[in-house]
């Protein structure tokens, strides 16, 4: 097998399994959101926020399986992928971070209309009862939503990067080369 061949067979497996796992966790996300397609294990989890914790980590795995496959094609393959699934990311992102910042509204008692109030009060009655109606929900909330802003930038600063082909670690390692020799050239 030449190496094209297998640099290829690497590259579907990528897509297959990345694949794979993007459907599975959206078929999770419809089944803990009440839609009934026939996961029915996630539908015995009791707790809402374990369920989403089982389609946090499916749905973070096939996005960025799925982004490094598209970093080992080039040219306009290799763009056009990683921003079609920057773009994917965000969409699926938006929600986890509006839903934490909404949370801690809602843990105060404020109400919101009935769509999202429903929604998230689900979810912030499920934090509460893991960790209690205390200090320490607003601090997962918090954390929470700094994940989801983590969430939102790496993908589109990534994706900016691959298309503007900036190798970022090289970048990095020459600016802290250039710091180092300047701190020599000081202290001598």
């Amino acid at each position: 097998m030449t190496e094209e061949n297998k640099k290829k067979c690497i590259q579907a497996i990528m897509i297959i399994v990345a694949a794979g796992l993007n459907v599975w966790g959206l078929l999770t996300l419809a089944q803990t959101t009440g839609v009934n397609v026939g996961l029915t294990y996630i539908s015995n989890i009791p707790n809402l926020i374990a369920r989403y914790v089982i389609v946090v980590i499916t749905m973070a795995a096939g996005i960025m399986l799925m982004s490094a496959a598209a970093g080992t094609f080039k040219g306009k393959v290799k763009n056009v992928f990683s921003i079609a699934v920057c773009t994917y990311s965000t969409i699926l992102t938006i929600p986890l971070f509006l839903a934490f910042i909404l949370c801690i509204p809602i843990a105060a008692g404020s109400t919101f209309p009935a769509f999202i109030d429903e929604m998230v009060r689900d979810i912030c009655y499920s934090f509460q009862d893991i960790f209690g109606k205390g200090w320490l929900q607003y601090l997962i909330y918090a954390l929470g939503t700094i994940m989801g802003a983590i969430f939102l930038a790496v993908p589109i600063l990534s994706t900016y990067f691959t298309v503007k082909d900036i190798d970022l670690i090289a970048l990095i390692k020459s600016k802290l080369g250039k710091k180092s020799d300047n701190t020599d050239d000081k202290a001598a």
